[in-house]
């Protein structure tokens, strides 16, 4: 799996670099890589949460879980409806954490490594959301203007940057150089692409494909001689409802809203499946990290 990790992070740089040298400004190119990313990687990567802390769940475990799942969304629905711009604010820090978290995944800290998620997470949001910022005002303008955020961009980007290099030197000092370098040269990438293309490579290629990796060492004695096919198979039914779920309600949304309103309510659906993946990542990612 780690072969292929590296292969998708080299697709993901391929596909940036088309969009730049060859498809500049062409929508549908930015759809499809969108779309087929998200299909393929992006969603699936958190279809087995139930798995991730319990690889031989019964049925009434696996009820059990779903309730707390669907509990936890309806929560999230609720202050999407009430309090948008919690509910927004509350999805940048919990992604920028979930995001940062899995580039340490095998990596134990000395000190201050909650930070160290958040102000990494940060800066690659930052480069995406800054690096196409009127695209950002006009999908956010539904909820809040952030028109007045703008200028302040470059300084946050540095910012997020440097307390990350410094927190990642003080906890592993020149091994992490080859990190560092990736960090910066990606960041510096990010930032040059649309939003729906930037966003889709690094939640694919450098978040999505690192955890699903970790997932099937996870699970990988639990999936007999057929390993990647069966932990394909584990992936499908929870993907394939997420799925079908956002399909429908954009669809029934669809000619009531401008195309802007739409890529905010999709965002929308993926924070509200995003929140108790998240919280269960976590607890599976601490308990791997005590394993080594």
């Amino acid at each position: 799996m780690k072969s292929i990790e590296v292969a998708g992070k080299i697709l993901g740089l391929i596909l940036g670099l088309s969009y730049l040298l060859f498809f500049e400004g062409n929508d549908v190119f930015q759809w499809i890589c969108f779309g087929g990313i998200l299909i393929t990687i992006g969603i699936p990567h958190g279809a087995i949460d139930h798995l991730l802390l319990n690889p031989v769940i019964d049925k009434k475990n696996l009820i059990r879980f779903i309730v707390k799942y669907l509990a936890i969304i309806a929560a999230y629905i609720i202050v999407w409806l009430l309090l948008p711009t919690l509910a927004l604010l509350s999805f940048v820090l919990m992604s920028a954490y979930h995001f940062g978290q899995s580039h340490f995944i095998k990596l134990k800290f000395k000190k201050l490594e909650k930070l160290t998620y958040i102000s990494l997470g940060s800066f690659f949001l930052s480069t995406v959301l800054w690096g196409d910022i009127g695209y950002t005002m006009s999908i956010l303008s539904n909820i809040i203007d952030v028109s007045h955020l703008a200028p302040v961009g470059t300084w946050f980007i540095f910012f997020s940057f440097s307390i990350s290099v410094t927190l990642i030197l003080a906890n592993f000092g020149v091994r992490s150089v080859w990190l560092l370098v990736e960090i910066s040269l990606l960041g510096l990438f990010l930032y040059q692409l649309p939003l729906l293309l930037g966003f889709i490579i690094y939640f694919g290629f450098w978040h999505s494909l690192p955890s699903m990796t970790e997932e099937f060492e996870a699970l990988k004695d639990y999936l007999e001689t057929q390993k990647i096919k069966n932990f394909i198979v584990k992936l499908l039914p929870f993907t394939l409802m997420s799925l079908m779920g956002m399909s429908l309600i954009l669809m029934f949304f669809y000619n009531m809203m401008e195309p802007d309103q739409l890529t905010l309510l999709f965002f929308i659906l993926v924070s509200l499946i995003s929140a108790p993946h998240i919280w269960y990542m976590n607890l599976f990612l601490v308990a791997r990290k005590n394993q080594y």
